[in-house]
């Protein structure tokens, strides 16, 4: 060549770039381009060699003139030491122009092509790994390139070393894409993104879209539509307001419990904000399913407030259930009376039949008390042989009902296995409202008047600050 551009040159660039120009896919093969500059240039072969996540290169695109040749794969490290990769990584975007075995490097790569002449660039990611190599070689005789030539070679591998590097980043976003995907469907999780603003849907994993027709049925849709059972409006449980503070920038994570009515299903619900592909804020929604941690909630919770022997809630559950009824009453108005019973002569019971015989008339006590909730209220074991009722909203009347139904039963016999047994009940009752009374004040005073009953000889009631 000469050393002015000629006519050739300038024709030949052209041809390149105009090939590439029309590559709309980065996947396109440039194997006609590596054909085109070999014989430009006065080589036998060309060849691009693209590495895997093992760092083995493989032989993606290739010209070979006839009788030509080139090994299906490499390993570079087979190859190069550390600093001969070193030297090669400094080369970025820089020909590699090999003519002669005068340096180690030089020597390795003539080696491993069986070439006389090597020219190539190397293509290197940012954290200077080689991904790819594009190169021209000949085996038959050493080719002598001038300035310009190397200028020209130089010129042309850069273009094309772009166009590989470009290849290489689609692809491995595709992996990526692809192993993200394989991820957010098989997390465990459900997920759905929507617009913060205008609440359409713009991404859904599978799992979450399949109790919905699929991911085409769900996205560009209003979350609510789809989510919430054709609501016409954002969920009034929505924490979208929370995600995002005073300058519009997002917050915290925000966590609540949903109960999915179609099913019946329990679902821990994380919410949160933050910009999506296009700028746009988005509102992500993650949710687990964690209706068998809610079963087992449930249980725990069971156990913890409820008497293993009777079945009856317990003291705990009855302290809390008691609060809870004043503060209603306190907001809403209305009355109530607490109901604490003592048997009588229990000890007896257990001294004479035994044990055995206490506890089934206690587990007796606590099946009909539960079977008569409706009519005397929530019953609980108080602790031994001590019972208690919370009744809200009962008359007078209602209070005469619920003492004579007690007294009546307790003056029948228990059936305890093969015998029966007679056992008596002592009660005492006070009257509350949510106005000033207190937890263990009406206790105290029910307690109080349940032992003027005993005093009293037993099997009896009586309301506190009743007239005896």
């Amino acid at each position: 060549m000469q050393d002015n551009p000629s006519e050739q040159e300038k024709d030949f660039f052209l041809k390149i770039f105009r090939q590439l120009g029309l590559y709309k896919d980065p996947y396109q093969s440039i194997s006609g381009i590596l054909k085109d500059t070999c014989e430009f240039f006065g080589f036998f072969s060309g060849f691009v060699y693209e590495a895997d996540h093992t760092q083995i290169f493989h032989l993606c695109e290739h010209y070979l003139g006839l009788g030509a040749h080139l090994a299906d794969k490499f390993s570079l490290s087979e190859y190069l030491d550390r600093v001969d990769l070193d030297e090669l990584t400094e080369r970025t975007g820089e020909i590699v122009y090999l003519n002669s075995r005068k340096n180690e490097m030089g020597s390795k790569f003539l080696e491993f092509f069986s070439a006389q002449t090597l020219v190539m660039i190397p293509v290197i990611f940012e954290s200077k790994i080689p991904i790819a190599f594009v190169g021209l070689m000949d085996r038959r005789k050493p080719i002598r390139l001038s300035k310009r030539e190397i200028d020209d070679a130089d010129a042309v591998l850069s273009v094309l070393a772009g166009h590989i590097k470009t290849r290489v980043y689609q692809r491995r976003l595709e992996y990526a894409h692809v192993s993200l995907k394989n991820i957010v469907d098989n997390a465990g999780m459900d997920i759905y993104v929507s617009d913060y603003y205008s609440s359409n849907i713009l991404f859904v994993n599978e799992s979450m879209a399949k109790s919905y027709g699929g991911v085409d049925k769900v996205l560009g849709k209003k979350c609510y539509e789809v989510f919430s059972e054709g609501k016409k409006e954002i969920c009034p449980y929505c924490p979208r307001r929370l995600l995002i503070d005073g300058e519009k920038k997002p917050t915290a994570v925000h966590s609540m419990d949903f109960h999915r009515k179609m099913d019946g299903q329990w679902f821990r619900v994380l919410h949160t904000a933050f910009p999506w592909t296009d700028g746009q804020l988005a509102h992500v929604v993650s949710s687990i399913n964690i209706t068998e941690n809610k079963s087992n909630e449930e249980l725990i919770r069971d156990m913890a407030e409820h008497d293993t022997l009777t079945a009856l809630p317990n003291r705990r559950k009855f302290i809390t259930d008691l609060d809870e009824s004043l503060e209603v009453l306190k907001q809403n108005g209305g009355e109530g009376y607490l109901f604490f019973m003592d048997l009588d002569d229990f000890k007896k019971i257990n001294d004479t039949l035994g044990h055995l015989a206490g506890d089934n008339l206690l587990c007796g006590i606590g099946k009909y008390l539960l079977e008569h909730e409706l009519i005397f209220g929530r019953s609980y074991r108080y602790g031994g042989d001590e019972f208690v009722i919370i009744a809200v909203n009962k008359s007078e009347e209602d209070l005469e009902q619920i003492r004579d139904a007690l007294l009546e039963r307790f003056s029948a016999e228990w059936e305890l296995s093969d015998i029966g047994a007679l056992c008596g009940i002592s009660i005492g009752a006070v009257k509350f409202s949510g106005a000033d009374d207190n937890t263990k004040d009406l206790i105290q005073r029910a307690d109080a008047a349940m032992y003027e009953v005993k005093k009293s000889g037993k099997h009896g009631f009586r309301l506190s600050g009743e007239k005896k």
